[in-house]
């Protein structure tokens, strides 16, 4: 069953309703909800961060070209345009894998620091093995090493920055939990911007910092141990391999 459909206008007139004594059916200011539209795209950014308050994580798939090294995410909007604008910028990675011929490669996700600190084999050509994620504030930048010899399909699964919402976009997109999550984090600090503080109650707060704690227990916690990999970086696992 689908989510009953909810604009934004809507959804912030629910978010003023907590912290204004008016009717129900009294519109919100304009300049009240300017300020609610901005302080929502905000929060967006905000937990785009930390990843801990993005709690649905999507895969995406993308057909990787020979010899290509690197994948961008981000907006459309960008310029230059990114390899991926379906999902946004990528926030946080779980993790990455190649499929060719109905066999799947997995990529171990090497820190950046490490990676270019070691001495890589070469040529930079074959089974890519890492993926390296160089996050930025508009766009995040995937490095394959080494760049493929043929084409592959490459998998990413991970946790994606929201698209910045109009005033009249559907809000349906998010799940109810976030929502109502939303609805008070917006009211929160609508409440300091529009000089209502007082309307902020210790009983609202209570409720807020609950929902608060249940969206950071069904956000997904990466428990994996990293072992010394600096080893495969310098080549001595192709080696090993016999490749």
């Amino acid at each position: 069953m689908s989510q009953p459909t909810i604009t934004v206008r809507d959804f912030l007139n629910d978010c003023y309703q907590l912290i204004s004594a008016n009717s129900p059916t009294t519109t919100m200011p304009d300049r009240t909800q300017s300020q609610a539209l901005r302080i929502l795209n905000t929060l967006l950014n905000e937990y785009s961060g930390t990843t801990l308050m993005l709690t649905v994580e999507k895969q995406v798939d993308y057909t990787i070209g020979i010899g290509q090294q690197f994948v961008t995410f981000g907006q459309p909007d960008y310029t230059p345009t990114p390899d991926i604008t379906s999902e946004g910028r990528l926030a946080s990675l779980e993790n990455a894998w190649l499929t060719l011929d109905g066999v799947t490669y997995p990529l171990i996700d090497e820190k950046r620091t490490e990676f270019y600190s070691s001495y890589k084999y070469e040529p930079l050509a074959g089974l890519p093995r890492y993926i390296i994620v160089v996050p930025g504030t508009n766009v995040t930048t995937c490095q394959i090493f080494p760049a493929p010899s043929q084409v592959y399909k490459l998998s990413f699964f991970g946790k994606f920055q929201l698209f910045a919402f109009s005033i009249n976009d559907d809000m349906s997109s998010l799940p109810t939990y976030y929502q109502l999550f939303f609805m008070y984090a917006i009211a929160k600090y609508l409440a300091d911007f529009t000089g209502r503080s007082e309307a902020w109650t210790e009983k609202l707060e209570d409720s807020y910092m609950k929902l608060r704690a249940s969206m950071i227990g069904v956000s997904p916690v990466n428990l994996d141990i990293n072992i010394n990999q600096e080893s495969w970086l310098n080549g001595a696992w192709r080696v090993r391999a016999g490749i």
